[in-house]
């Protein structure tokens, strides 16, 4: 095992966060989940594996939990009927699964698995076996678990709550900072510079460019992981801009996040803004239709349309700006597909499903193969029972917020249930595991928290009272 700079910090930051307490905690872990490139730690017995800083973090954000009365809180997250009963069942059923699964299936099947080399770690298909991935992959699933519970208990409190939501917005401008810094880095052949952030033992795609444009990765190890977070900091700002909290933050934050995402040419970005923003439209007109929305979402509803069809009609009034936007749009999006890379991903997802059926629907364990998408990784890895358990727990985590009385609550928890579908999303058009981070069970856990302390919440950051069309709450 090998520890490194940053490693150190973060260890010297998780003795803070037992002094400083709850609030420092709070931040300092949502910080560290941007630091998807750096390693706190690698452990070369398990093949090389990273100890993330933010995983680091999260064993002493553990002690500072198991403090009253945060603990009882915690635990409440795995009470009937809420959704984290269901993550319980699903983490157990992939621990079984990686243990007896590629044993039972052994050599059944081929697999696509990370294999190191003297030039960094490489995708190979071999026979399925247990193997280190099985290990690493079922620690990071329970640290889920654990992150869920822990935030669980945060969130049961409209402080804590509220201080989760602020933190998120505080990742939202940090995140645009590490781009910014990737960007200018790589324009003064600086690059070096953000090394100590850039010590993992993945592979580092920091310097590739695509139709003539710098690849954005921010503090990531490539443009899609970059374009996944930011997507998913922009449904959240974005969603509570819609619901007037914190305006002047949330609304300007959600231009520079969107701005990013258009610069990053991370196809997992630009479908991901597509689709989620196409769904968030449907679903508010839904709403519009019934009668139950807030001005700025009717508002919304009828300005988005204006904006896309003016944008288009200035690109297309010049030729040549027409002609470099359909050239990107083509080698990003449309011709993606025919990459070298889309056929190396489209491959990992045919076998992917080659292992499903081999182990007749019930998954070869979790951390035996990697697919490009979060929903064929899920199949792959813990079959038909343990996906339906995992989509159901993501789904009630999502939904729950719609019960929530408090308007502050209701505006932070449907902010976090919305950024929670856009990490879907991307993990969908890109995930290789059935990990999707430690930010989404954060999110998770928020929208799926009621408070418990019955305080109602503080006039000075209650969202703004607006106008509700029909006279119906929304």
């Amino acid at each position: 095992m090998t520890v490194e700079l940053i490693g150190i910090l973060s260890a010297l930051t998780g003795i803070l966060c037992l002094v400083l307490g709850r609030s420092f905690a709070i931040y300092a872990f949502l910080c560290s989940t941007l630091l998807g490139s750096a390693a706190a730690t690698v452990l070369t017995a398990l093949g090389s594996a990273n100890i993330l800083p933010a995983h680091l973090l999260l064993g002493f954000l553990t002690l500072v939990a198991l403090r009253r009365p945060h603990a009882a809180r915690a635990l409440r997250g795995l009470a009937y009927p809420g959704p984290g009963l269901l993550f319980l069942v699903t983490v157990i059923y992939g621990v079984l699964s990686a243990f007896f699964l590629p044993r039972l299936f052994q050599n059944a099947s081929y697999v696509f698995s990370i294999g190191r080399t003297t030039v960094g770690s490489v995708i190979l298909m071999t026979p399925l076996a247990p193997g280190n991935g099985n290990i690493t992959q079922t620690v990071y699933f329970v640290g889920d678990l654990v992150c869920f519970c822990i935030f669980f208990g945060f969130s049961s409190d409209r402080g804590g709550r509220r201080c989760i939501a602020d933190a998120v917005i505080a990742c939202g401008f940090l995140n645009i900072g590490f781009a910014i810094l990737d960007y200018v880095t790589f324009a003064t052949g600086t690059a070096s510079l953000l090394g100590f952030m850039r010590n993992s033992t993945y592979n580092m795609l920091d310097a590739t460019e695509m139709a003539g444009i710098k690849r954005v990765v921010g503090s990531f190890t490539e443009a899609s992981s970059f374009g996944a977070v930011t997507l998913s900091l922009l449904a959240f700002n974005f969603n509570l801009w819609l619901s007037r909290y914190r305006s002047r933050l949330t609304g300007p934050l959600s231009l520079l996040l969107l701005a990013a995402l258009l610069v990053s040419t991370s196809t997992t970005a630009y479908v991901g803004i597509a689709i989620y923003f196409g769904l968030i439209y449907c679903g508010n007109a839904v709403r519009l239709v019934l009668g139950a929305i807030q001005l700025r979402r009717a508002a919304f509803i009828g300005i988005a349309p204006l904006i896309v069809a003016t944008a288009l009609l200035a690109i297309a009034h010049s030729d040549a700006t027409a002609s470099y936007f359909a050239a990107v749009l083509d080698q990003i999006v449309f011709a993606k597909g025919v990459s070298a890379s889309a056929v190396e991903r489209s491959s990992w997802n045919s076998q992917a499903l080659v292992n499903f059926f081999d182990s007749y629907g019930l998954g070869i364990g979790v951390g035996s193969t990697r697919a490009s998408s979060f929903m064929i990784a899920t199949l792959a890895s813990i079959g038909v029972v343990g996906a339906a358990l995992y989509w159901s727990f993501i789904a009630l985590a999502v939904s729950a917020p719609w019960s929530e009385p408090d308007p502050e609550g209701r505006a932070i928890r449907l902010a976090a249930g919305s950024a929670c579908l856009a990490v879907v999303i991307a993990g969908c058009i890109a995930g290789t595991t059935i990990d999707l981070g430690l930010g989404f069970y954060v999110l998770a856990a928020v929208a799926a928290a009621p408070a418990t302390d019955g305080r109602p919440a503080r006039a000075d950051v209650r969202p703004a009272a607006e106008p509700i069309l029909a006279g119906v709450p929304a």
